[in-house]
C-alpha cells in the first residue's frame, strides 16, 4: 500500500477526530446513564438477574449492552486516531520520534508495558505535534492527568468486574459496585480530557505538521 501524504494524513486524522468526539460524547451520556443504575444497585432499588425484571431493570440491561458497544468502538477509533497522529509525525520526519504508528497503538495490548509505554507514545506525539525539537518525552499537565484517569478508571473496572464474578460474599458484591461506581466517576472525567487531548493534538498537527508549516 502506498504511503499517505502528510497532506491527506492531516485531513484524515482531523475526519477521525470528528468520530472519536461523537463517541466520546456519546460514551459520556451512556456512562451518566450507567451510574445512575450502579448507585441503584447499590440501594437495592435494581436487582439484576431476577426472573422477572422491572421495566426500570430492563432498560438498566440495555444500557449495560449500550455501554459495552460504545467503549468497543470508541477503543477502535481511538486507536485509529493514534495510529493516524504517529504516522503524520513520522511522515513529517520529526527527529527523535521513537514509535512506529502500529506500536503507538500496539503497546497498549502489552500487558504491563501497556502501563507506560502508551503513555511515552502520546508524550512524544503531543510534543512533535506541537513544536517538535530534540525533546519529545517533555511533560505536559493535560497528559499526565489523562493517563492517570485512564489508569485508573480501567484498574477500578477491572477489579470491579472481577470482584462480581469470583465472590458470592455480599461485602464483596458491595465493594464491587462502589469500585465501579468510582469507576465511572473517573470515566466522565476522562471523556472530557480525552475530547480535549484529541482536540489539541489534531489542531496542532493541522498547524504544525501541514506541509505548507513545514516548508515555510
Amino acid at each position: 500500500m502506498a504511503e499517505m501524504n502528510l497532506g491527506d494524513g492531516i485531513a484524515l486524522l482531523q475526519r477521525r477526530a470528528k468520530i472519536v468526539r461523537a463517541l466520546l460524547i456519546a460514551g459520556f451520556a451512556v456512562t451518566v446513564a450507567l451510574l445512575i443504575g450502579e448507585i441503584g444497585e447499590l440501594t437495592g432499588d435494581i436487582a439484576l438477574g431476577s426472573p422477572d425484571p422491572s421495566p426500570v431493570e430492563q432498560l438498566y440491561l440495555v444500557i449495560l449492552f449500550a455501554n459495552t458497544i460504545v467503549s468497543l468502538t470508541t477503543v477502535v477509533f481511538f486507536a485509529m486516531w493514534i495510529y493516524r497522529a504517529a504516522a503524520n509525525v513520522v511522515a513529517a520526519d520529526i527527529p527523535g520520534f521513537g514509535f512506529t504508528p502500529g506500536w503507538a497503538v500496539g503497546w497498549y495490548f502489552v500487558p504491563f508495558a501497556n502501563l507506560v509505554q502508551p503513555f511515552i507514545a502520546m508524550r512524544q506525539i503531543w510534543n512533535a505535534s506541537h513544536s517538535g525539537g530534540s525533546d519529545l518525552d517533555r511533560g505536559d499537565p493535560l497528559l499526565t492527568l489523562w493517563w492517570t484517569l485512564w489508569l485508573t478508571s480501567n484498574i477500578s473496572a477491572n477489579i470491579s468486574v472481577q470482584l462480581s464474578l469470583r465472590t458470592p460474599s455480599p461485602d464483596m458484591y458491595q465493594l464491587s459496585l462502589y469500585l465501579g461506581i468510582a469507576s465511572s466517576v473517573l470515566s466522565l472525567a476522562l471523556f472530557v480530557v480525552g475530547m480535549r487531548l484529541v482536540e489539541y493534538i489534531t489542531v496542532a498537527q493541522r498547524d504544525q505538521l501541514s506541509p505548507a508549516h513545514i516548508f515555510a
